[in-house]
């Protein structure tokens, strides 16, 4: 037996495969999928466009104005519910049968940190995809920071 077989395990995952890797890595760790959460952050920037000359703009630019609040709460919602179905049909085999799934809009990092607290989790799995120099300095870890902010253990896997 392992320290973490049957605790509460949380599996971000972004479509890649290093992500099914740690949702693969969580099911063997947990002992039985039904304690696996698989987690999709939507980080609302890339969806509402960015531009470095202007800024942020929301829903590709639109200016700030209250129907444009509207229209991107709309592409979150969408955006959300895109990911969950997609999720569920990429895992709809009797392997994977019993996990959980859930989707948040936040950036990465806070996403999983807070999500993993508020759900009191007992380990996040996730995988490290492996960006060194320049692309990591400029656009950080994710790794790195939940590590860093995380409550609980973190087991970052190397691609």
């Amino acid at each position: 037996m392992n320290h973490f077989e049957n605790s509460k395990i949380l599996a971000p995952y972004d479509f890649s495969k290093f992500s099914l890797e740690a949702v693969e890595t969580a099911m063997k760790i947990a002992g039985k999928n039904e304690n696996v959460t698989v987690l999709h952050v939507v980080d609302p920037v890339p969806l509402y466009g960015y531009s470095g000359d202007t800024g942020l703009g929301m829903a590709g630019g639109a200016d700030w104005g209250l129907p444009e609040i509207g229209l991107a709460a709309q592409i979150d919602d969408d955006h959300v519910h895109r990911a969950l179905k997609t999720m569920q049909a990429e895992f709809n085999n009797a392997r994977h049968q019993g996990l959980n799934y859930d989707t948040v809009v936040n950036d990465p990092t806070h996403g999983i940190t807070e999500y993993a607290e508020q759900n009191a989790f007992d380990l996040i799995v996730l995988p490290s995809h492996g960006r060194t120099g320049v692309t990591r300095l400029l656009i950080g870890s994710t790794a790195e920071r939940v590590v860093r902010f995380a409550h609980c253990p973190v087991l970052v896997l190397r691609s």
